[in-house]
């Protein structure tokens, strides 16, 4: 919760920034929420490797502009491809805690890394 995030942040993990109502911070901002017209501004200003976004209308606007787009889905996998995380683990919490996983996406991710855990 709210606590892991400050400790996140004083462990310096997480840092918070102030992004430039830019032309493009406006023009997202008709598309999107603050947070996420935020994030995508901030990753075009520092030619991020990668952002982090989950919602469809979200990603659309972020590959838009050219910026490469994972989910935390995305990061799970990442990371139980490298023996970090328990995927099936992760992704039963994340339903337990109210994150909608389709049927269908819970089923292909599990077999991807089941498929690279044989390979």
């Amino acid at each position: 919760g709210l606590e892991s995030l400050r400790e996140l942040r004083n462990d310096e993990f997480l840092s918070v920034v102030e992004v430039e109502r830019s032309d493009l911070f406006v023009e997202i901002l008709h598309e999107l929420d603050l947070g996420e017209t935020a994030a995508i501004c901030h990753a075009v200003e520092r030619d991020a490797d990668l952002l982090l976004l989950d919602e469809q209308d979200g990603r659309r606007v972020a590959r838009r502009h050219d910026l490469p787009v994972t989910g935390v889905i995305g990061i799970l996998l990442r990371g139980a491809k490298t023996g970090v995380a328990d995927l099936e683990h992760e992704l039963n919490a994340l339903r337990e805690a109210g994150f909608w996983i389709s049927d269908d996406l819970y089923s292909e991710v599990l077999s991807e890394i089941d498929q690279h855990s044989h390979s």
